[in-house]
């Protein structure tokens, strides 16, 4: 066999292996010198990205808050507690202006507050339907949170129940009541048989409904989980009763942790006491 065919059959022959070895642990050399480089910056990338998504769900659980307070019936917001775990209201669904006086033809069934009454005409109204009055509705009147004009005291007469009958233009009570106080805007509400409870308990915002009661409420620890990986030792809704200058506020302070890293977001809710 001469030196050039020993030469081909050499180089068909492949790699030994000894040159396969020294493949490898160079390979494995240039692998680890790259993921020095690079596991720092992925790392960070998985930092960025879990921040961001824990801001998205603080962000949309303070915008569904803010939403639902505004709801809220005037000066029926209370906090549940002096920790600031929990706060409570009363949601409207809707509400009107009622009659005060008679057309001048005489005309018109006005709310009198005089003696108990059993209805009167709503001259404007504000997302009322008729199919709302089959459910349990209550027309609340000049809501002032106090004795005597307080909508969660079933024994005020500030509140009273809606009967079915009822119209968008005429609203029918299910038994004569006096109402207290007169609204000077001449408003009425109408609320839900319930009230609203936001939460935190056991790493979870809770948003609980719940039967109207005079008495203070317990924080709640069940309900419609609104986010977790809520640290609720550094959550908080603290909330300052409204004055002659200023309308009501709730603050909210809501932390979010998961896998070492935490967003702490901050909102103010301006909460209308005009009732």
């Amino acid at each position: 066999m001469n030196e050039s065919k020993r030469i081909m059959i050499r180089r068909m022959a492949g790699f030994t292996l000894v040159e396969a070895v020294l493949v490898i642990v160079i390979t494995g050399i240039l692998t680890g010198m790259v993921a020095v480089f690079i596991v720092k910056p992925v790392q960070g990338y998985i930092d960025t990205v879990r921040r961001a998504d824990l801001t998205d769900a603080a962000d949309t659980a303070l915008k569904r808050i803010a939403r639902d307070v505004r709801t809220a019936l005037p000066n029926s917001l209370r906090a549940a507690n002096p920790a600031g775990n929990c706060f409570e209201f009363l949601p409207t669904v809707g509400g009107g202006r009622y009659r005060a006086a008679q057309s001048s033809a005489g005309a018109g069934d006005i709310l009198d507050f005089s003696t108990a009454d059993t209805s009167f005409d709503v001259l404007a109204s504000d997302n009322l339907t008729a199919a709302m009055f089959a459910g349990t509705f209550h027309a609340v009147v000049y809501n002032l949170g106090i004795a005597g004009a307080d909508a969660y005291d079933a024994a005020n007469l500030n509140r009273a129940q809606i009967r079915s009958t009822s119209t968008v233009a005429n609203i029918v009570l299910n038994a004569a009541n006096q109402f207290p106080y007169k609204s000077p805007s001449r408003r009425f509400h109408v609320i839900p048989d319930f009230s609203v409870a936001y939460s935190c308990s056991g790493g979870n915002l809770f948003r609980q409904t719940q039967a109207i009661s005079s008495a203070q409420i317990a924080c709640p620890t069940t309900g419609t989980v609104l986010v977790g990986n809520v640290d609720c030792t550094q959550t908080t809704f603290n909330y300052t009763p409204a004055v002659s200058q200023r309308n009501g506020l709730l603050t909210i302070t809501l932390v979010l942790t998961q896998s070492g890293e935490s967003v702490r977001l901050y909102d103010e809710v301006h909460v209308n006491n005009a009732p």
